[in-house]
């Protein structure tokens, strides 16, 4: 994947193009996963939104926490092969996919709610993501674009069978 000379390398001070756009299934099949600009000042968007996240959580905690993002940008071929949503906001550069170090999914999704609830950040969704997977687990949250509209929907996804069950809420022992 690469880059145009006219990105930048740094999003925000603390969350890289790189990682925002690197996708393991990309490098595999060799596609190319460049946002296009309209993408990338998404991507830029949401972003700023994990430096809130990261801001409260280190003032909060009086300690610094590092948040990982595992998926960032998906193109449509990126995101058909991860079985991903064909709504999916990964597709605008409009959610990330993401733990945060020393919490546990749960605790980190519950984290963000506390400050959805103080009115410190909204999204459109915040989803806990297979939370019975222990360390399996990750927090998915997306945003609408330049931040309007935003639905704050708190969801649990678990799976059932085979399928993939949106529960509401956080719901941390769900099966």
């Amino acid at each position: 994947m690469s880059k145009p000379s006219t990105y930048p390398t740094k999003l925000t001070p603390n969350f890289s193009y790189r990682e925002m756009t690197r996708s393991n299934t990309a490098i595999r099949h060799g596609i190319d996963n460049t946002p296009n600009p309209t993408e990338l000042a998404n991507l830029i968007y949401t972003a700023e939104q994990l430096e809130k996240v990261r801001a409260y959580l280190n003032d909060k905690h009086k300690r610094p926490i590092g948040i990982m993002v595992s998926s960032g940008f998906r193109n449509e071929r990126v995101n058909t092969l991860v079985n991903g949503s064909k709504n999916s906001a990964h597709k605008l550069g409009l959610a990330a996919d993401c733990d945060a170090t020393g919490f546990t999914s749960s605790t980190f999704a519950k984290e963000i709610v506390e400050m959805r609830d103080k009115g410190l950040i909204a999204f459109d969704q915040l989803i806990l993501e297979y939370p019975n997977r222990g360390d399996g687990a990750w927090v998915h949250i997306g945003f609408k674009k330049d931040g309007k509209g935003q639905r704050n929907q708190v969801l649990t996804a678990v799976k059932r069978g085979k399928k993939t069950v949106y529960l509401q809420g956080l719901q941390e022992n769900a099966k």
